[in-house]
C-alpha cells in the first residue's frame, strides 16, 4: 500500500473561528475550508480527502485530493458512492456520483487536543453513506470529541477483480484502501479541527464493523488509531480468495453482457449505473473485502487467533435480534436444517419454540454473538476489551419485535434517537428512552476518551474468559452479567468457532 501525501505543515493550522451564525475556518493540506457553526458545534461536510476514483482512476488505489483555490464551502455533504436502492439501510443517498470519496467532520467550537472518533458505516460493503442522517455526528461532538464520518467506494467499484486488471498489481479491495486513505488524512489533517491525532478510535457498525476487525487486522493501519468499536461486525468470517471473487465479479458482469475478455480501458468505460445493476441481483452475505495478497494478504480472523492483531483497547458486541437480516436473506436449506435440528431445538428451548424466531436467533447467534465473545477473549489476551449485548427496544416497540434488530443500537450511539433518522419522531419516544440514547453516547465517547467505558453503566469491568463477563443492556436496566447465555455461545463456540475448524 502506498501512503498517501506528505505531512504539510499548513494542516497544522487554524484560521480564526467565529461565532454561531458565522463561518468556522480551517486550513487543510488542499487548501482552506469554510463550514457553520451551530449551537457550539462546527460543521464541516463534504470535505475530500482523496482524489476522485473516476475514469482512468476507477479501479486504481485511492491517490490525494486535488488541491483548490481559495476558501472551499464545506456546508454540504458530498456525494454518496454508487449503490442500488436498499430499504435495509432505511435511507437511500439521493445524490450519488463516483466521484464520491469525502468526509464529514463536526468539532466543538475551539477545540484543542480532543480525542476522535471516526465512523465507518454499514451496509453489506454495498450501500450507505457516511451522511446518511442517523450519523449526524453533533450530539457526540458535543460530548468533547471531533467526529469523523466518511465514504468508500462500494459493490463492484470497491471490491472487483478482474484479468484485465491483473498487470497493475493493486489488488482489489479499493474500498478498504479508501478507509486507509481516510484514516491517513485524519493523521495529517485532525489537528486543524482540534482533535489529537494521538487519540483516534476508528468505530464501524456491520459491515463498517467488519472494517474496523480489518484495520485492527492490517499491518498497514498500524498507528493510525489508538482505539476501536465493533458494532455487529461479527469476527468468524473467512474472506474469499482472489479467485473466488474474479468468479463473483465475472457472474455480475455476465448480467449486464459484458465479455469475459474485456479489457481495462472498456471495463473503466462501463457507465456507473451499470457497475450498480450488475451486482443489484445478489443479495447474499459474504460481498465485500477478499485476501487479494496486497491490501489483504492474511484472513483476518487468523490474524486475531495468533495474537498479531492491534494492541489496542476494544468494544465490541451485538444486538438481541440481529436475525432482523432474516427478513432480508434467505438461510437456505442448510441453514433452516441446522435452525431446524434436534441439538439447536433443545438448545433454544427456553427462548423460543417458534421455528421461524428459532431461526433467527441461531443466525444472530452464530454471524455476531458468539463471534463478539470469541474476538473479545482473543483481544483480552493482548490488550484489553469491554463485550456487550444490546437489547433496549423503546418503550413503542416492546413486544412488537423479538428484540433489538441489526443496526437499531445506531441513534442511540449517536444519540440522535427521535430525531431525523433517529427511527421514530420525538414525540413516541418516552424518557427513559431518550436517558438511555444519552447514556449510550457517553459510554462510546468515555471509551474514546479514556480507552474504557468509564461511565453510567458500572461496573463494567474488562472482558476475562475466565468470569466471561457481558454488559447486557436490557429494557429494565443495564447491568454486568457472567456467562451470559454461555450454554448456546458454548456449543456454538464447539462446532463453529475458528479453534473447532482447526
Amino acid at each position: 500500500m502506498i501512503r498517501i501525501g506528505v505531512l504539510c505543515l499548513l494542516c497544522l493550522l487554524s484560521l480564526p473561528a467565529f461565532g454561531d451564525g458565522e463561518r468556522p475556518r480551517v486550513q487543510v493540506e488542499a487548501g482552506p475550508l469554510a463550514g457553520e457553526r451551530r449551537e457550539g458545534v462546527d460543521r464541516f461536510l463534504g470535505i475530500p480527502y482523496a482524489a476522485a476514483p473516476t475514469g482512468e482512476r476507477r479501479w486504481r488505489p485511492p491517490a490525494p485530493a486535488t488541491g483548490w483555490d481559495g476558501l472551499r464551502d464545506v456546508t454540504v455533504a458530498g456525494a454518496a458512492c454508487p449503490q442500488a436502492s436498499q430499504q435495509a439501510i432505511g435511507v437511500a443517498p439521493a445524490r450519488q456520483d463516483e466521484d464520491c470519496l469525502f468526509l464529514n467532520v463536526w468539532a466543538p467550537a475551539d477545540a484543542e487536543r480532543l480525542p476522535v472518533m471516526v465512523w465507518i458505516h454499514g451496509g453489506a460493503h454495498r450501500f450507505g453513506a457516511g451522511s446518511l442522517p442517523y450519523y449526524e455526528g453533533a450530539s457526540l461532538a458535543g460530548r468533547g470529541v471531533v467526529v469523523v464520518t466518511l465514504n468508500y467506494r462500494l459493490g463492484y467499484l470497491g471490491y472487483f477483480s478482474h484479468p484485465a486488471l491483473d498487470g497493475e498489481d493493486a489488488g482489489g479491495n479499493f474500498g478498504f484502501m479508501d478507509q486507509l486513505a481516510a484514516l491517513h488524512w485524519v493523521q495529517r489533517n485532525i489537528a486543524a479541527f482540534g482533535g489529537d491525532p494521538a487519540r483516534v478510535t476508528v468505530f464501524g457498525e456491520s459491515a463498517g464493523g467488519v472494517a474496523v476487525l480489518m484495520l485492527m487486522a492490517s499491518p498497514e493501519a498500524e498507528g493510525l488509531f489508538a482505539g476501536a468499536i465493533v458494532q455487529s461486525g461479527g469476527g468468524w468470517a473467512m474472506l474469499p480468495d482472489a479467485v473466488a471473487m474474479r468468479r463473483r465479479v465475472q457472474a455480475g458482469l455476465d448480467r449486464i453482457d459484458m465479455p469475459a475478455d474485456a479489457d481495462a480501458s472498456v471495463l473503466r468505460a462501463v457507465p456507473a449505473e451499470r457497475l450498480v445493476d450488475a451486482i443489484a441481483a445478489d443479495r447474499s452475505l459474504g460481498f465485500g473485502p477478499f485476501v487479494d495478497g496486497v491490501s489483504v494478504v492474511r484472513q483476518p480472523v487468523d490474524v486475531f487467533r495468533n495474537g498479531r492483531q492491534a494492541s489496542v483497547p476494544l468494544l465490541i458486541g451485538s444486538n438481541t435480534w440481529e436475525g432482523s437480516l432474516m427478513q432480508a436473506l434467505d438461510p437456505g436449506e442448510q441453514g433452516r436444517r441446522l435452525a431446524d435440528s434436534k441439538a439447536v431445538r433443545e438448545l433454544y428451548r427456553n427462548e423460543t419454540q417458534d421455528d421461524a424466531v428459532r431461526q433467527q436467533l441461531l443466525f444472530g447467534d452464530l454471524v455476531f454473538g458468539a463471534p463478539a465473545r470469541w474476538i473479545a477473549a482473543m483481544q483480552a489476551r493482548k490488550s484489553s476489551a469491554w463485550l456487550y449485548r444490546f437489547g433496549y427496544v423503546r418503550s413503542g416497540r416492546r413486544g412488537q419485535v423479538p428484540g433489538v434488530g441489526h443496526g437499531s443500537e445506531i441513534p442511540y450511539v449517536f444519540d440522535v434517537l427521535g430525531r431525523s433518522g433517529g427511527g421514530a419522531s420525538m414525540s413516541e419516544m418516552s424518557e427513559a428512552d431518550l436517558r438511555m440514547s444519552r447514556d449510550v453516547a457517553d459510554c462510546w465517547v468515555a471509551f474514546a476518551t479514556h480507552g474504557r467505558p468509564d461511565c453510567v453503566f458500572a461496573p463494567w469491568d474488562a472482558y476475562s474468559r475466565r468470569r466471561d463477563n457481558t454488559m447486557d443492556i436490557a429494557d429494565d436496566e443495564a447491568r454486568q452479567v457472567q456467562r451470559l447465555r454461555a450454554p448456546i455461545l458454548d456449543a456454538i463456540d464447539r462446532f463453529f468457532s475458528p479453534d473447532a475448524r482447526r
